[in-house]
């Protein structure tokens, strides 16, 4: 299986929007960066003196086309003037992309709605710290000694539960 051409991608979702006239930035760099280290992020959008670069995680060279478009629409949508949050506009550029495409553009997608399947048994068994959520039981797990792991007490689960490191 090939993986994707995220440039080639880029170029689709440039016409997508300019078609349901999206005002995009025109200063987007043509080339996705493909970040190999991200984990929890399938995108970023990267403003540098007025130019923009989009960054895909490698976790997408395999996954379905459409997931990457979506997320390389997502990651556009914030090259759009007052666009660099997840507001009202951005949201409302987001629903324009997901009429007239079929996206899912939100805040976040979870790996699965994206169609990517991430071994989190072998995450486990890799990480060097583990976090455990006291109330709802969910552990986070980490690679490298970062503050809340350092500092569990001073973050909060999702759920609203303390944390507590057990490794």
């Amino acid at each position: 299986m090939e993986p994707n051409d995220f440039d080639h991608l880029l170029r689709v979702v440039l016409q997508q929007a300019a078609l349901v006239k999206i005002p995009y930035s025109p200063a987007i760099d043509p080339h996705v960066r493909i970040n190999t280290r991200a984990k929890k992020r399938f995108g970023l959008c990267i403003c540098k003196d007025g130019c923009y670069t989009i960054e895909l995680s490698a976790m997408l060279l395999n996954a379905p086309e459409k997931s990457c478009c979506q997320t390389l629409a997502h990651e556009l949508i914030h090259t759009c003037r007052g666009c660099n949050n997840h507001g009202d506009l951005f949201r409302y550029y987001a629903a324009v992309m997901n009429e007239a495409y079929g996206y899912h553009i939100k805040r976040t997608n979870s790996p699965q709605e994206l169609g990517i399947t991430i071994e989190s048994a072998d995450e486990k068994k890799t990480a060097v710290y583990i976090v455990k959520c006291l109330t709802c039981g969910k552990e986070y797990s980490r690679q490298r000694l970062c503050a809340v792991i350092s500092h569990p007490s001073r973050y909060r689960c999702r759920c609203g539960g303390r944390l507590k490191r057990i490794r």
